[in-house]
């Protein structure tokens, strides 16, 4: 106990150990107080699995930020040539593209990536790099914006389908989502029962998957992990089919209790949710080859 509280701290460790607490009393926030018999290493199961969940959740979202940075970059320079970025009259509000491109002047300028300094010794005009080089200078949130700002909504249609997502509107949230997200992971935080700030954006292709408030006048997905998972499975599965991603999250969350699982936001019969479905059907369809086919395949 010593080591982890030495190593993790009281403070994080906290956090992970809140839904072992006891009730409060009335006008207290929290009892601090456990169950009698309440191992330490059940915390600490917790906060391992949420470190596992991180680095998963980060490489998907990874993957499509990646996605989404060459084919917005291939569609506006393909438009608009290589200094798109420069142009205001390729984005709504010329005041906010000012100040968006002057920041990403400056992180250029102020950049030590050897393909900005090969840029910088080889032109003197533009004087700033290339679309392809400053997208790669972007962060993920940055990144949102300017394709929000994107004046061309057909190419943010084109662009959403790209990635498996039906509209503009519907890649603008998931991006805000996904920015929100990876900041989670990348600050370390708590993330497996955390309830997102920003609701996954109502998407109709994915509600067979998604975990859908039904109390209200208007039926919307419910703003848990759980719905982002479906969306980066999704998304993953339109770029990469043969993607493991919704395997391995199906493994991991396998190893919580159900009420952890529901305090992720997955509902009773995710299981047999289509998503969570596919690759076990492709694990099945390897059970028809022989045996000895399967070995030499590493499928047995």
């Amino acid at each position: 106990m010593r080591r982890w509280l030495r190593t993790v701290g009281y403070y994080r460790l906290s956090a992970y150990w809140l839904p072992l607490e006891l009730p409060p009393k009335m006008g207290q926030t929290r009892s601090k107080q456990f169950p009698p018999n309440t191992p330490f290493s059940d915390i600490v199961d917790i906060y391992v699995f949420d470190r596992k969940l991180r680095l998963l959740v980060i490489e998907a979202v990874d993957r499509f930020e990646i996605a989404v940075r060459a084919r917005w970059t291939n569609l506006l320079s393909l438009a608009h040539g290589s200094h798109a970025h420069a142009n205001a009259r390729n984005f709504h509000d010329g005041f906010e593209h000012a100040r968006m491109f002057a920041k990403i002047a400056k992180t250029a300028e102020d950049s030590s990536e050897v393909f900005v300094e090969h840029y910088l010794k080889k032109y003197s005009d533009p004087f700033v790099p290339s679309l392809w080089h400053v997208t790669e200078l972007m962060t993920l949130g940055e990144l949102s914006f300017w394709v929000k700002a994107t004046a061309d909504n057909r190419m943010k249609d084109v662009l959403a389908k790209d990635l498996g997502l039906p509209n503009k509107e519907v890649l603008e949230g998931t991006l805000q989502l996904l920015s929100y997200v990876r900041n989670i992971c990348a600050h370390h935080s708590r993330l497996w029962n955390r309830k997102t700030v920003k609701r996954a954006p109502n998407i109709r292709q994915m509600r067979s998957d998604m975990d859908i408030d039904r109390s209200g006048s208007q039926h919307q997905p419910r703003n848990s992990i759980y719905n982002v998972l479906v969306i980066l499975a999704r998304t993953l599965k339109h770029q990469s089919p043969d993607t493991t991603f919704p395997q391995r999250v199906r493994a991991l969350v396998e190893t919580r209790s159900p009420s952890q699982q529901a305090a992720m936001g997955f509902p009773h019969d995710w299981r047999e949710r289509p998503i969570w479905q596919a690759q076990l059907a492709t694990k099945q369809a390897w059970q028809w080859l022989p045996t000895v086919l399967r070995r030499k395949l590493g499928q047995a």
